[in-house]
């Protein structure tokens, strides 16, 4: 019998092994029935199990079982050095389960209780008769079985079984299929045997496999933390391994939200078998992480991958510099307290602004075509797509798709949406053990991937402990050779990360990177996110300009000239990478030395000076302060808020009103959203005769006819983003401003932005200063129609979402749910809207019969008439629009754009005008709405017409906002950002023609 190795296997896959070979030995009838009492899953059989026909015991056919049964698995991570120890360790944990099934018999707190019990283990039991482990683990459960205490509460099994590691060998033998859906079970020769003979080299990781190529490129690339190219006083490395971390994240659920560890999470569900036509499936069994701009999804992402290449190159004898990669990565998992992956998959890490940029070009190339032409530019050797089909049938894989907030364009979005998929969909033709981790930023994540399917992890803010503890780790590493200034920084990191005020400026790993640079030499630390980042350029240069080389007297004569240039190119790559085809910015050399060239030319410079100069200003640019690294055959900003920072910089230079000009140019734009935060920052910091002009521009920037005015408006999400940041601190008139424009979101229910808006009110509502105005501009929507109730109900569910479930801001959000009066058919229309939003609706009678429970809004039933017509809303709008008296041309245009909604459905419920319930949500294209509301007197008419609806039907109204409002913040800006900025300086640089 071969020695399978079941501890590689992992808890949750050691489970899912049970079941299916239970299902094979027993019966298809072994139903998965969740969680027992110590968190494993528990299994249940209902009839007669012949045991005579089984793999696992029986002599004859009166040896068999009917009634009820139970299997339950225990398994051991790391099981004794001898068979005694795993016996008196299996005693333990039955005796566990045994008593709490008499706790449960005692107090009636199972429905059922079991009439014979398996117990299944993945530990070795000796066969020796009586003194065994076998023999006396039997003896000791027969005993606890049979004492008067078991009969007295109630408990009565009759008869028990134990499978351990030696009979689950000996069941998968003779069950095959089984073992081969679990990668841990399989050796060389079963992988040879799976792959077609043409492929044969794929997956055996030898040195004709380019596989292994592309392993071991990829774990040197993944080795680096992009901001480490800075280098730091004795220019030590940050290598991923010395400073790798997981991060808290919160995965939402109806009953609250869950807290994790990000990294461990992915890990512990990449060690179950995730096959969908596997026994006890996972059905979401992939992930969304999202987070903030500098919060580490990249990184993650890059451990990630890192913890499955040293999984897969275990044993497979790499050279010394992978070697000394591979131990680093298992010391800082080790320090990270996370196992190496049992479950071995094939990590591949794809750029997704890559990806979007072949497929803005109208190539229509498959993820699995992409990835084989990533693998054979880097290594050389060519990779079919169909090869890789036959090895994702063959290996689980794990593919980590970093940057999907870096796809600026919503139509290049979507076809990345419809290509992931589209392998989902092959993978789960091919019944392959595919796991997909995405990472994105939440700005613009509107379009979300299906919550059936993906998991959504969401990214928190590092708390202040651990934080102190990041810093601590990255001194020490950036000071190993200085004491002194170890220390001195190690002071400052440790006061910093207890300072109310700095600890903001601390909660993502980039931050505390950064802040490690500049209380190095800045004992007053920023209070905000601009500053911390132009204090660490301004860090940077002044460490060059510090050093004792020819090049930093031409650093500081030339400082200007060279901020120019850092700030023009942040702003050609943040507008070239709004585009589609420009998603991955960088500039050629050329184009970076014409940029410079045409500044000093402006600036008077004769052209041979201008020309020796503007090269100099280029190797000072890319080869002293790297901040503009290498990207391809270009450069561009290894740290992306770099660039957005350089961008703000160049966006807030000249007159008051052409800036804020380009802000409101710039405010709807989800890929701008980072760079006009900066640029408040900026303009904060200068003056504070800001403030007014930023509140002006919030109350204007949602006026316009074309966006339908202040139906779906921008500003409160921003006046959020504001407050977020720490822009309002010591300023309390602007606060209490920008407060009072946050709360307008609670008027109808925001479309977009609903976790930011939700958790910026939450934040608020924190503070006893603001607490009443908050909640009672909540309550107050209790007389202001369904509207605004309904406004008020999504934003507290959305709340409550963030707080553990006995926290007291819980019971103050029901307080207030409660006075909202909420109708049965509110409800509804809620709980449609809010299933449908997250594509997880389950088939109308299931919701009519069992409900969702919610944990404000409690227990929410659908809508469920089978004999009610639904109803399209092309033809409702165009019923309202009737009145207003459009042109029939206008009509016309409107009638084409209202097209992107013929696939949603609505019914009316309840008396006249009734409740608009949502029965489908499906947006085609909007291009042709987009269209239709550029026209102002089509766009004026329909928010005439929408000014008519009665306040029950506000998800008609919202349905409208859902198709157009993230196609329309997505219209190009930057093309117009870059004409407004160039004028400018061609302005200034005019003053003595």
């Amino acid at each position: 019998m071969p020695d399978y190795d079941l501890t590689r296997l992992g808890s949750r896959a050691f489970e899912q092994l049970v079941v299916a070979l239970a299902r094979q030995d027993i019966g298809p009838g072994v139903e998965v029935f969740g969680d027992g009492r110590d968190g494993g899953r528990e299994a249940t059989f209902e009839g007669t199990i012949n045991w005579s026909r089984t793999s696992s015991g029986g002599q004859n056919e009166l040896d068999q079982w009917s009634g009820y049964t139970v299997l339950q698995a225990k398994f051991h991570v790391k099981p004794g050095l001898t068979p005694q120890n795993n016996a008196v360790w299996l005693q333990k944990q039955i005796k566990s389960e045994l008593d709490g099934w008499i706790e449960a018999a005692k107090e009636h707190k199972r429905s059922r209780l079991p009439d014979y019990l398996i117990f299944i283990t993945n530990v070795d039991l000796s066969a020796v008769a009586k003194v065994g482990g076998i023999d006396t683990v039997n003896q000791a459960v027969r005993k606890w079985l049979t004492h008067e205490d078991t009969y007295s509460s109630g408990l009565r099994v009759k008869d028990f079984a134990i499978w351990h590691a030696d009979q689950i060998r000996s069941m998968l033998d003779t069950n095959q299929g089984v073992r081969c859906a679990f990668p841990a079970l399989l050796t060389a020769g079963d992988l040879l045997a799976q792959l077609a003979p043409e492929w044969v080299s794929l997956g055996a990781f030898d040195a004709q496999d380019p596989l292994r190529d592309q392993l071991l490129l990829a774990i040197k690339d993944d080795r680096w933390i992009r901001l480490s190219q800075s280098g730091g006083p004795g220019e030590a490395k940050l290598w991923l391994d010395d400073t790798a971390i997981d991060l808290p994240a919160t995965i939402s659920r109806h009953d609250g939200d869950d807290v994790v560890q990000a990294v461990k999470h992915v890990l512990r569900l990449g060690d179950t078998v995730l096959r969908q036509r596997q026994p006890d499936r996972i059905k979401r069994s992939n992930l969304v992480l999202v987070g903030g701009p500098g919060q580490g999804k990249s990184t993650l992402s890059q451990l990630i991958a890192q913890a499955y290449r040293v999984a897969l190159l275990t044993g497979a004898n790499p050279g010394p510099s992978v070697k000394e990669i591979m131990d680093g990565t298992r010391s800082a998992l080790t320090r990270l307290k996370l196992p190496v992956p049992s479950n071995r998959r094939w990590p591949m890490r794809l750029d997704l602004a890559k990806y979007a940029e072949e497929l803005s070009t109208g190539a229509e190339t498959s993820l699995l075509r992409w990835i084989s032409k990533r693998i054979s530019e880097r290594t050389d050797r060519t990779i079919s797509p169909n090869s890789l089909r036959q090895w994702l049938r063959a290996w689980p894989w794990a593919l980590i798709l970093d940057g999907l907030d870096e796809v600026p364009s919503l139509d290049t979005r979507r076809l990345v949406y419809s290509k992931i998929d589209d392998l989902l969909t092959t993978a789960e033709d091919d019944d392959a053990d595919l796991m997909i981790v995405v990472t994105t930023r939440p700005t613009g994540y509107d379009e979300r991937f299906p919550a059936d399917r993906f998991e959504h992890l969401q990214l928190q803010r590092l708390p202040s402990d651990d934080a102190a503890a990041f810093a601590q780790q990255i001194t020490d590493k950036r000071f190993t050779h200085d004491d002194e200034m170890r220390i001195k920084v190690a002071a400052r990191m440790r006061a910093a990360a207890h300072d109310p005020l700095t600890i903001r400026l601390m909660e993502s790993p980039l931050q505390v990177t950064i802040m490690s640079f500049i209380v190095e030499k800045y004992p007053t630390l920023p209070p905000d996110r601009f500053t911390l980042f132009k204090m660490y350029y301004e860090t940077m240069f002044d460490r060059e300009v510090a050093k004792d080389i020819p090049v930093a007297r031409f650093l500081s004569q030339y400082r200007t000239e060279i901020d120019r240039l850092h700030e023009q190119v942040g702003l050609t790559l943040q507008a070239s990478s709004e585009a589609a085809d420009g998603a991955e910015a960088s500039i050629s050399p050329q184009e970076l030395h014409g940029i410079a060239l045409s500044r000093l030319l402006a600036r008077g410079f004769d052209s041979s000076e201008a020309e020796k100069q503007a090269a100099a200003l280029v190797e000072a640019a890319t080869h002293r302060l790297v901040l503009l690294g290498p990207r391809d055959e270009g450069v561009g900003f290894d740290i992306r808020t770099l660039q957005e920072l350089m961008a703000a910089r160049a966006i807030t230079e000249g007159d008051d009103a052409a800036v804020m000009g380009r802000l409101r140019l710039i405010a709807h734009h989800p890929h701008w959203r980072n760079t006009w935060l900066l640029a408040v920052g900026a303009l904060l910091l200068r003056s504070e005769r800001f403030e007014r002009g930023i509140l002006n521009l919030l109350k204007q920037l949602d006026t316009d006819p074309h966006r339908l005015n202040a139906r779906y408006p921008t500003a409160p999400a921003l006046a959020a983003d504001i407050l977020d940041d720490n822009l309002a601190v010591k300023r309390p008139h602007f606060e209490l401003a920008l407060i009072r424009s946050l709360l307008v979101a609670l008027d109808r229910p925001p479309v977009v932005d609903l976790p930011r808006l939700a958790a910026a009110l939450l934040r608020i509502a924190s503070n006893p200063s603001y607490r009443r105005l908050v909640y009672d501009r909540i309550e107050s929507s209790a007389s202001a129609g369904a509207a605004r109730r309904a406004a008020s109900a999504l934003v507290l569910e959305e709340m409550s979402a963030e707080v553990p479930p006995h926290d007291a801001r819980l019971t103050t959000m029901l307080n207030s749910y409660r006075i909202l009066k909420i109708s049965d058919t509110e409800g509804q229309a809620l709980g449609a809207w809010n299933a449908l939003l997250e594509r997880s609706v389950l088939s109308a009678p299931a919701l009519a019969e069992s409900g969702i429970q919610y944990r404000v809004w409690g227990n929410i039933r659908l809508y469920n008439d089978p004999d009610a017509e639904a109803f399209a809303l092309p033809s409702y709008f165009e019923r309202l629009v009737e009145p207003v008296g459009l042109s029939d041309p206008d009509l016309h245009v409107l009638r084409a754009g209202l097209q992107a909604l013929s696939g949603s459905l609505f019914h009316l419920a309840g008396p006249t005008p009734g409740t608009a319930l949502p029965a489908a949500l499906h947006v085609g294209s909007t291009e042709s709405l987009l269209h239709a509301l550029e026209n102002e007197d089509v766009a004026t008419a329909l928010d005439l017409a929408l000014s008519t609806l009665p306040s029950t039907h506000w998800a008609i109204e919202a349905t409208l906002g859902v198709a157009f409002k993230p196609s329309q913040n997505r219209q190009p800006v930057g093309p117009a950002v870059l004409r407004v900025v160039a004028e400018a300086n061609a302005a200034d640089n005019a003053y003595l023609d």
